[in-house]
Parts: C-alpha cells; sequence; structure tokens
C-alpha cells in the first residue's frame, strides 16, 4: 500500500524526540506545541481522562480526509482490518 504514518504529538519537541526513540523512530513524529494542528483536527481534552484523546485520520494524497476515528479513552482504537479496508479502497 501506499501509504504513510505520522504522529501529531501536542507537546514541545524535547518530548516529540523522547517518543520518536521510544519507538525506535518507526514513523515521523512531529510536535505541535501551540495545539493548532490538534484543534484543527478537532482532538479533544478530557481532563478526567489523562488528557487528549488519541486521533487517527487517514487523508489521501489530495489531502481529503478519508477516514477519522476519534477515541473516547486511551485505549479505545480501531481494530486494524478497518483501517487496512479504508487504505484498500484508496489505493
Amino acid at each position: 500500500m501506499d501509504a504513510y504514518i505520522y504522529t501529531v504529538l501536542a507537546d514541545n519537541e524535547e518530548n516529540a524526540k523522547k517518543m520518536e526513540q521510544k519507538y525506535a523512530r518507526k514513523y515521523p513524529v512531529f510536535y505541535d506545541e501551540s495545539k493548532k494542528v490538534v484543534k484543527m483536527l478537532h482532538q479533544e481534552v478530557k481532563a478526567l481522562k489523562l488528557g487528549r484523546m488519541p486521533g487517527l485520520l487517514i487523508i489521501d494524497k489530495q489531502g481529503i480526509i478519508r477516514y477519522a476515528y476519534y477515541s473516547d479513552n486511551m485505549h479505545d482504537i480501531p481494530e486494524n482490518e478497518v483501517l487496512l479496508d479504508v487504505l484498500r479502497n484508496i489505493n
């Protein structure tokens, strides 16, 4: 599949680099200290649930969001097969 994985961390550069090291740089981690990007992507902050909830977006080459999943908690993530189906249908 012709796809890339990126992470946008609503944090500073130092913490983004720590995350890159933790995950052995399998994919790039970008930092968004001003939180402009995560706000634009509607990632919620829930103080009682440990902060910003994860969001997963699949964006095609034209910049169109083809899939968006906003987690309700830190462990709420879509199944891999769901994501693979979306990617297969884009390509």
